[in-house]
């Protein structure tokens, strides 16, 4: 089993592979056999296919994520990080995020549940230039 560090470096990992567009990076970093919850309540992805759709279709939408410090269980199975994700298409939308990693022996992600809902989500309006100067409205 993974300490504690690579465990809550996982999670980091993530968020920068992700952030890159590195979808084969992302992909190492789980269990042929993941199971992805995007958003809890819904449906889970199951296995790295799955995975590798809603990967593309992240970095087609230009997602960045921020996590905040991981949190790690005593037995190192699990790890915990609050994360700001923005998304830039079809519409500039910031999440909210909790997610939960359980890992394995090797440290590889076999379950990921993220939970979020319609109120964690901020949709972003652009403010219309109204004059030369730059005045927004």
């Amino acid at each position: 089993m993974p300490d504690e560090a690579a465990c809550k470096r996982m999670v980091v990992d993530y968020a920068e592979r992700i952030n890159a567009g590195d979808i084969e990076g992302v992909l190492d970093l789980f269990t042929d056999d993941v199971v992805f919850a995007d958003p809890v309540g819904r449906p889970p992805m199951v296995g790295k296919g799955d995975l590798r759709r809603h990967l593309e279709l992240a970095v087609e939408c230009g997602t960045h994520e921020v996590p905040g410090p991981p949190v790690s269980s005593m037995d190192e199975r699990f790890v915990a990080v609050y994360s700001t994700i923005t998304v830039q298409r079809p519409k500039p939308m910031t999440f909210r995020v909790i997610g939960i990693v359980e890992l394995d022996e090797n440290g590889l992600g076999v379950k990921v549940d993220a939970y979020w809902g319609v109120t964690d989500v901020t949709i972003e309006e652009f403010a219309t230039v109204t004059g030369p100067e730059g005045v927004r409205a």
